[in-house]
């Protein structure tokens, strides 16, 4: 693979990684007895980050001539934007003063499927 290539990919997934890294440190932070800060702006920025990751994953199926890109791509796309939108409500459950341990579980498990 041409190192252009690996420099393009590193720069669409590192946004997703750093947001994510930020999220587990947050709830890492609180497992150890320090307040939850509001998630909104960082569950955003790991929205966006997926976002961009999705959009550029389209366009390469649509430009790659590699068929198990094209046939595994889309479900792996799928999949990141549904751990995406799960993060968003238990950002929003988590305003809505629920319990941080059902909470933290739950960011556990959408982080290891955006991972």
């Amino acid at each position: 693979m041409p190192v252009f290539h690996t420099k393009t990919i590193e720069s669409i997934l590192e946004p997703v990684a750093q947001q994510v890294s930020r999220l587990v440190i947050l709830h890492e932070e609180a497992e150890d007895g320090n307040a939850m800060p509001d998630l909104e702006r960082p569950v955003m920025a790991v929205s966006k980050a997926v976002a961009n990751l999705v959009k550029v994953g389209k366009e390469t199926i649509n430009s790659s001539d590699d068929a198990i890109l094209k046939q595994d791509m889309p479900s792996a796309l799928i999949r990141v934007e549904g751990a995406s939108k799960l993060l968003e409500e238990a950002s929003g459950m988590l305003k809505d003063d629920l319990s941080v341990d059902l909470l933290g579980m739950q960011l556990k498990t959408i982080v290891m499927s955006l991972i």
